[in-house]
């Protein structure tokens, strides 16, 4: 394999959504309702029965809701229970019992008889179950190939090479956790930290170590294993880790105590406060992934006849390149190149650090004046988007040593580089609501628009982007911070 198909496969890795346990445990239910309804549609097409469409639909949703409402009370849908089949099979039965009852008094009230015994019915009943046994058969075979596959083992960081490091290292590396979890690296979580290597693993540095490693390693879980009478500490090393996107937790006695601020997760046998989420896992992700490749997608095919007259227009008016790439920071802190439309004359020691503060520049060429004032000149970044490192909606990839005033953007504000847990985006709240790049030279603007970057990321929904999308474009486009 070549360097460059390593690096590629990397990105990729470091971009894509991971299996978790709640993303099966719904693809499970999802099949489960998807069996009963084909059981229930086909008994309907195969044989006579006195229900009408609309009461064949109303005895659907009651079989359907009773059914799930029995598995989960049995607390079935849970990974454990997909590989055993004969406890699969109970759990289907009697939520399917169940189920039969409620269908059988729907259809009582509409008829005014029982009709549990009658023929139609018991092939309805028959067939459901057949299918959801079918289903869950198919459902042990998957689980079991995704769990010889790794998908579901939480790849996972240990920061502090100490006795504490060393007990969640054991937990971790007992024979009942190691299907549960891989331990990819021990860091120190400070000077004091001595230690080589923990359990036969090698420590592979301190928090700049884990900084170079976590570009380049997808982390689903973080354990700060640090004791509580060393708070200020662990803040420290929170702050370290906040724009990796993992889970984040710490080792923690509950005590009878139950914090309201955080989550009590459990980590291989240990209780653990949960203090930061991984953003975008399981079914997240998989909607963010299909949203952004179907809008991507779309667009470019729609505006393909756009981007051609927009590139022949470039070359003609000034010499240079159609696109202009620049370095810009991705998930992870890992970099790439961004796509734009070229909009001023090139200059080969532009770092981009002052940016375009005027729309009087010199440097802008006329056809670049029209494609910034149209915000046409971001719509190359949709190839990034297909490449996987955009989104269409994410916190906007700034010049990486963009200056507000004289002041690093990056260092003004203290909690930047939590913009890194996901994706940039080709547009975002912030620039929805008018923070485009001449707001933020300002720097009380350039501090409002994290905080709406990290408002996004902790209250991400599918309507959430419908709504940026539509304001932006008929608010982000335009405006005086536009050009």
């Amino acid at each position: 394999m070549t360097l460059h198909t390593e690096e590629h496969l990397s990105s990729f890795r470091l971009s894509t959504f991971r299996w978790t346990h709640g993303l099966l445990n719904r693809l499970v239910r999802a099949s489960d309702v998807a069996a009963i309804t084909v059981a229930a549609v086909a008994s309907a097409l195969l044989w006579p029965q006195p229900l009408e469409w609309n009461q064949l639909v109303v005895t659907l949703l009651a079989m359907t809701w009773s059914y799930l409402a029995m598995l989960n009370r049995s607390r079935a849908y849970r990974v454990e229970n997909y590989t055993t089949l004969v406890r699969q099979s109970a759990q289907v039965m009697a939520g399917l019992a169940v189920a039969a009852v409620a269908g059988g008094l729907v259809v009582h009230a509409c008829l005014g008889r029982i009709v549990l015994h009658e023929h139609w019915m018991v092939s309805w009943l028959v067939m459901t179950a057949l299918l959801l046994l079918l289903n869950r058969q198919v459902q042990h075979v998957l689980v079991r190939m995704a769990q010889q596959r790794h998908w579901l083992r939480r790849r996972t960081v240990v920061i502090g090479a100490h006795a504490a490091g060393e007990a969640v290292l054991r937990q971790m590396l007992e024979p009942g956790q190691t299907e549960a979890y891989e331990v990819v690296g021990v860091f120190r979580s400070g000077p004091e930290d001595t230690a080589t290597a923990l359990c036969g693993i090698p420590v592979a540095g301190g928090m700049e170590t884990l900084a170079v490693f976590a570009q380049d390693t997808t982390i689903d879980l973080i354990v700060i294993a640090e004791s509580w009478d060393k708070a200020p500490r662990i803040f420290r090393l929170i702050e370290a880790v906040e724009w990796i996107a993992a889970d984040v937790v710490i080792p923690f006695e509950e005590s009878g105590v139950r914090p309201s601020f955080a989550r009590i997760a459990p980590v291989a046998g240990l209780s653990t406060l949960q203090v930061m989420y991984r953003p975008f896992k399981g079914s997240q992700g998989i909607v963010k992934a299909v949203e952004d490749y179907i809008v991507a997608g779309l667009a470019l095919l729609a505006l393909s006849p756009v981007l051609a007259l927009v590139a022949l227009a470039i070359r003609l008016d000034s010499p240079g390149p159609v696109f202009f790439r620049q370095p810009r920071t991705g998930i992870g802190q890992k970099p790439f190149s961004i796509f734009k439309f070229r909009t001023m004359t090139v200059d080969p020691t532009d770092d981009g650090s002052v940016g375009t503060n005027s729309r009087h520049n010199p440097r802008i060429t006329r056809i670049g004046g029209v494609l910034r004032r149209l915000s046409i000149d971001e719509i190359p970044q949709l190839i990034n988007v297909i490449r996987g490192e955009m989104s269409i909606v994410g916190p906007r990839p700034y010049v990486a040593n963009m200056l507000v005033g004289q002041e690093r953007f990056s260092d003004m504000v203290r909690r930047y580089a939590v913009r890194h847990r996901i994706k940039p985006g080709l547009t975002g709240y912030a620039q929805a609501n008018g923070m485009r790049s001449n707001a933020l030279r300002d720097p009380d603007n350039a501090r409002k628009s994290i905080e709406m970057d990290l408002y996004y990321i902790t209250h991400w929904s599918l309507w959430l982007d419908l709504r940026i999308m539509v304001r932006t474009i008929f608010v982000g486009l335009a405006g005086r911070n536009v050009f």
